[in-house]
């Protein structure tokens, strides 16, 4: 009987972890149109001394171009190089087409016409960019399912391209596909993106597109998602750069409420001269700190002292003013509150911190009208 109620149990455990991962796996989301073409080969002419052969390119590897040996007898690999890709010549008969249907805003038919002609090609995607033929279908289809609003099979794509290895172009659409997401307010998938695109060398250009993301994140209160991506950045950023990204990276975690990894680095940073850009933003983490901690009257004294050295222009002053009106709703000054919360209103509209504000505004007990003659 002991043995069965074991045999049982575990039994029970097994059946449990199956369902979970069968779960799991029908949660992801299935490209049914890379299972349909994505494996085709590839027809491209190739010229040479004056004469021309097709030939069929079934695949990528190690820097070679495979093609299939007529009658199927075997596999021929050709080393890929700038010059030899000049040889080469697809049929995009179609890209006008397409292009014209993409312009109307038909973007079904653009597709329909687009997805058997560049899912083949994404295998080959590392043959240098002077191969435009090859590229310019696979681009145009992440372009196109992005303006589509097909944000997860754009995803499923650029998922298969190699970043660092291809030109910018693929990153700059990446970035568009990031932008749509956080727009969107899939702050997670948003994130996600920017997790994937290559900084080093050649890619740095990438950095500046990275930190707004994380600045549009932070600025919607998701700081527990933009935590990693600060992390990221301040091991690429220019050293000039990185006391910056620390700074945001020690008040995402205090906001997160995760002061023991906020502190050290906190602890860790100079005070930037009272003249300096940085002065401001430094007190604000001081500040955020205080407030998170409960001690709204040190952290009101230091906010203020940051706001008065800080220009209407930097990108943190919504959030210092909103923080400095939540310390006088606390000291039960609704008036200087309902003030400071107004300013960020009038000033900064555009700001996700004037949402904000009027919210809290919406909170304070109605000002009592004056009963004087």
């Amino acid at each position: 009987m002991k043995y069965a109620l074991i045999y049982k149990y575990s039994l029970t455990k097994i059946i449990l972890l199956i369902i979970t991962i069968t779960s799991q796996l029908s949660a992801q989301y299935k490209n049914a149109y890379w299972a349909e073409y994505g494996n085709n080969p590839v027809l491209i002419q190739q010229r040479n001394n004056g004469s021309s052969q097709t030939l069929k390119f079934v695949a990528f590897k190690d820097g070679m171009l495979v093609a299939e040996l007529a009658g199927g007898v075997g596999e021929v690999s050709l080393p890929v190089s700038e010059s030899m890709t000049k040889n080469l010549r697809l049929d995009n008969s179609a890209m006008p087409e397409i292009k014209r249907m993409t312009e109307s805003q038909n973007y079904i038919g653009a597709l329909s016409l687009l997805r058997p002609k560049a899912y083949p090609l994404i295998k080959f995607h590392q043959v240098p960019n002077s191969f435009r033929q090859l590229h310019q279908p696979i681009q145009e289809l992440i372009n196109i399912l992005i303006d589509a609003g097909e944000y997860e099979e754009a995803e499923d794509v650029l998922s298969r391209i190699t970043l660092d290895k291809v030109d910018l172009k693929y990153s700059e659409s990446a970035i568009r596909l990031m932008n749509a997401y956080l727009l969107g307010g899939k702050i997670d998938a948003g994130a996600k993106m920017a997790k994937t695109l290559p900084v080093q060398g050649t890619y740095a250009s990438n950095i500046s597109s990275i930190v707004e993301a994380a600045d549009t994140l932070r600025a919607s209160g998701e700081y527990q998602a933009v935590i990693p991506l600060y992390r990221e950045i301040e091991k690429v950023v220019p050293q000039a750069s990185k006391d910056n990204v620390r700074m945001w990276l020690a008040y995402c975690l205090v906001l997160a409420d995760r002061l023991d990894e906020a502190n050290p680095i906190i602890d860790s940073l100079k005070e930037p001269a009272s003249k300096d850009r940085l002065f401001s933003l430094y007190k604000l983490l001081q500040g955020s700190r205080e407030h998170s901690n409960g001690n709204y009257n040190q952290a009101l004294d230091v906010l203020t002292r940051g706001f008065v050295r800080a220009q209407t222009s930097y990108d943190w002053v919504p959030e210092m003013l909103y923080l400095i009106g939540d310390c006088y709703a606390r000291a039960t000054d609704t008036v200087a509150a309902r003030n400071v919360w107004t300013e960020i209103a009038i000033l900064y509209p555009e700001s996700p911190w004037a949402g904000r504000a009027e919210s809290s505004l919406a909170e304070l007990p109605i000002p009592k009208q004056s009963t004087d003659q």
